[in-house]
């Protein structure tokens, strides 16, 4: 039942000593009964570590109340020694308590005691006490080197006359394996099979049938507990058998465990047939040939639903194991999902191991398979992985992980505010109060006679990692795949910002960061290069603004026209759009070329008289870019000749340059107070504001990417990532240019992994982003999208789907 469950956090809360050897035995005088006991050196301490502890003074549960309504009255009583609590009828209204420890004339000073009244019995050959202190009735009886106290008469009587007492060698074996410097609990088969009930929430049959006894071993600090102990298996079969003989394994479930899971339960195994031989099925089944490549099968909790995983060996080998298991019905994300051709194939296999659903559906993440009943717990579970959402590389995960072995037969894991929720089922009988992180581990490592357990238990005040990493918070749908990558878009309205996108049927949409489409609007073809967005009548309202293959578009937010645009050309634009904005007044220049020649318009759509520069000598190969030096303004036009103009506001030359270049795809920048770009082979160029020209070999690869900004300077040389000179190696892949966002005083880089479909955001340090990487498929675009103080990113997600992050 779920309140003896929290019987094992009480007793965690129990300070360690010391044994005493001498011919007081403690073990003579246990109840044949006895579900569970505590020994402990410092009785007295643990009782006020059930009233003080700040996690149980905070928290109201049943068998708290009952321990110390009918325990309270022990702080008269003077312990000075070894101690032991017998406990039986974990499950009824009232304890059965018998308490053990060595004589001794200081033990209870009744005349310093008000309320009490002592009458002695002498009853079936016995004489002892009944006592009333502080209305806690209860009997006392004394033999030549014990006290023995107990609430039951009848365990009074037995005692007395040496019968009915705890005969076991289990119970031997495990009291001699206990430490006898710590506090130790015992828990027999009848207590264990209570907690069942409670661990069937994890999916794990294994308490009905687990062990005679285990010993645990206590070890309190602040902020958790640690449990180390063994059980003994006994002559009986057992859960634990199963393992005899399979060697444990790493645990790796956590790898695709979700953050926000409630519990999971997994067990390894090196063999799977010698798995299977420890079955209690005279009769071997035949099992699916995944099973053979596999080393780990586990049950994750999750708040709509459960998943089932094997973890495999290797990843192809999983998928050619499971041709003609079941048909694909979707793609998520990359993923085939299958639908399973006989849905709970696994149940009966694994059915002395694990409960299951009949799980229809299947994906693989990486060498994990993936099932459950519903799609769409497989499409989070994707999700969750592609974004680092999942609790493996968490560092309160780690911390708790890092206090037990590396390799485990079995272990089970809780989120504790989650899994207390869960099991509670809206009762009022309990009242828990964990910290938002808080986790409990329990993990079991089998030998042949006997279990290795360690268990830990962690309610830190402070727990680093918890939710400021990246995470996904929205994604929209388009009506056909994604054309362009997605803008935000300042909404004057709101004070936020909505979402810009193009799809390939040229359908621009405004959406809203929430996923409402503002309206949809057809183009006569793709928006070429960036959109800009624009104030045109300097009162707040926003405009977007961009190029398509013929026209100069300029929209205000509801998706209208705003005159006189567009302008239209008879010839194509040959280049993106640019907008210059020289002294940040509104006072806007759009910028068009077709082949040499250069349009400059002003915000009515009418040339700007003054501006002398119309034709280049050969094609301009690069849009024409301003960048602002200090206080000056240069206009950067690049020729396909190799020619720089670096121009005036009024188009004149401004800076000579006597040197042609070979462009790279990369872009001019202002960084330094220079002009700088790169050329194919490999040589930074830096142009100086009087023109003089240098060079600077960087080792660079033929398709390497360049950006820049006044003081950071970024480049992507085949899989090395270089932030203001510190070096990322990054796995090979297919990358996007890098990113630079410049927000408040933090500046950002992007960069988006194509191949692997993962985006990774770094601080200008070269320092990765707390969540990242995460998924995502073309570049992003990163603002403070609502309200709160956190900034958003969006990128393309799947073909028709655009994703929000809160970074």
């Amino acid at each position: 039942m779920k309140r003896f469950a929290v019987f094992l956090t009480i007793l965690t809360f129990i300070a360690c000593s010391k044994k005493q050897e001498d011919n007081y035995n403690l073990a003579k005088h246990i109840p044949a009964d006895t579900e569970a006991i505590v020994v402990t050196n410092d009785f007295s301490e643990l009782l006020q570590h059930i009233k003080s502890n700040n996690f149980l003074a905070d928290s109201e549960f049943g068998l708290k109340t009952k321990l110390i309504n009918q325990l309270s009255y022990l702080s008269n009583f003077n312990f000075k020694t070894e101690t032991g609590l017998s406990i039986s009828n974990l499950d009824s209204k009232t304890l059965v308590y018998t308490i053990t420890t060595k004589k001794d004339s200081g033990f209870i000073q009744l005349d310093s005691i008000q309320n009490k009244s002592v009458e002695s019995i002498q009853e079936d050959g016995a004489t002892f006490k009944r006592m009333n202190i502080e209305n806690s009735k209860f009997f006392l009886f004394e033999t030549e080197n014990a006290t023995i106290i107990s609430n039951s008469k009848t365990k009074i009587l037995d005692i007395a006359n040496n019968r009915n007492s705890l005969n076991s060698n289990t119970f031997k074996s495990a009291y001699d394996a206990a430490d006898p410097n710590k506090t130790s609990i015992f828990l027999n088969q009848a207590a264990l099979k209570k907690m069942t009930s409670i661990f069937e929430k994890f999916s794990f049959p294994g308490f009905k049938d687990f062990s005679e006894w285990i010993v645990l071993d206590l070890d309190l600090k602040k902020d958790k507990l640690k449990a180390n102990g063994i059980s003994v298996h006994g002559k009986q079969k057992n859960f634990l058998t199963n393992f005899n003989g399979v060697s444990p394994r790493e645990i790796e479930v956590s790898k695709v465990c979700p953050e926000d899971f409630i519990s999971f339960y997994s067990f390894s195994f090196s063999s799977f047939k010698d798995l299977q031989k420890n079955s209690k099925d005279s009769i071997q089944k035949s099992y699916p040939n995944i099973l053979d490549n596999s080393r780990e099968a586990a049950i994750i909790k999750l708040k709509d639903g459960e998943l089932f995983i094997l973890n495999a060996i290797e990843s192809e080998t999983a998928k050619a194991n499971l041709a003609g298991f079941g048909t694909e019905i979707e793609t998520y994300r990359g993923i085939p999902i299958y639908e399973m051709e006989k849905p709970g194939v696994f149940n009966s296999i694994f059915s002395d191991l694990i409960l299951l659903n009949e799980n229809r559906f299947y994906g693989i993440i990486d060498h994990f398979i993936v099932f459950s009943s519903d799609t769409e717990l497989i499409k989070k579970t994707i999700a969750d992985h592609q974004n680092s959402n999942t609790i493996a590389g968490k560092s309160y995960y780690e911390e708790i992980a890092s206090s037990l072995s590396s390799e485990s037969s079995v272990l089970l894991v809780s989120r504790l505010p989650e899994f207390y929720t869960s099991i509670e089922n809206n009762s009022k009988s309990s009242k828990l109060k964990f910290k938002k992180n808080s986790l409990a581990a329990f993990q079991m490592i089998a030998e042949d006679n006997f279990t290795h357990l360690h268990g830990i238990f962690s309610n830190s005040e402070e727990q680093k990692g918890s939710s400021n990493g990246a995470k996904q918070s929205a994604s929209f749908k388009l009506e056909a795949p994604v054309a362009t990558r997605a803008y935000f878009f300042k909404n004057h309205e709101t004070d936020q910002r909505d979402i810009l996108v193009q799809d390939e049927n040229n359908t621009l949409y405004l959406i809203s960061n929430k996923g409402t489409i503002f309206w949809k609007k057809e183009l006569d073809s793709q928006i070429s290069g960036p959109i800009h967005e624009v104030d045109l009548f300097k009162n707040g309202n926003k405009q977007i603004a961009f190029s398509t293959g013929y026209h100069l578009e300029v929209l205000d937010r509801n998706g209208n026209t705003v005159k006189p645009f567009p302008i239209k050309f008879n010839e194509p634009l040959t280049q993106p759009l640019s907008v210059f904005d020289y002294d940040n007044n509104r006072t806007y220049r759009f910028v068009l070329t077709q082949n040499k020649r250069v349009y400059m318009l002003g915000p009515k759509g009418k040339s700007i008289k003054g501006f002398d520069f119309e034709n280049a000598k050969s094609n301009i190969v690069k849009a024409p870019k301003h960048i602002r030096l200090g206080t000056k303004d240069y206009i950067l036009i690049a020729e396909e000749s190799g020619r720089l103009n670096i121009l005036s506001r009024q188009g004149s030359i401004r800076v000579p340059v006597n040197e042609n270049f070979k462009y790279s795809e990369n872009e001019w920048y202002g960084n330094d107070g220079n002009f700088i770009t790169t050329e194919p082979d490999s040589n930074l160029i830096t142009v100086t504001q009087s023109g003089a020209v240098s060079r600077k070999n960087l080792n660079l690869a033929d398709n390497h990417r360049l950006k820049a900004n006044d003081d950071l300077l970024v480049y992507l040389n085949e899989n090395e990532l270089s932030i203001k000179g510190k070096i990322v190696s990054l796995d090979f892949g297919l990358y996007t240019d890098p990113q630079i966002f410049s927000i408040g005083r933090k500046t950002y880089v992007s960069i988006t992994d194509l191949q692997a479909q993962k985006v990774f955001v770094y601080d200008s340090n070269a320092e990765l982003l707390s969540g990242f990487p995460v998924f995502g498929t073309s570049e992003v675009d990163i603002s403070n999208a609502d309200l709160d103080s956190r900034q958003e990113l969006i990128v393309k997600g799947d073909d028709n789907e655009i994703l929000l992050y809160k970074l």
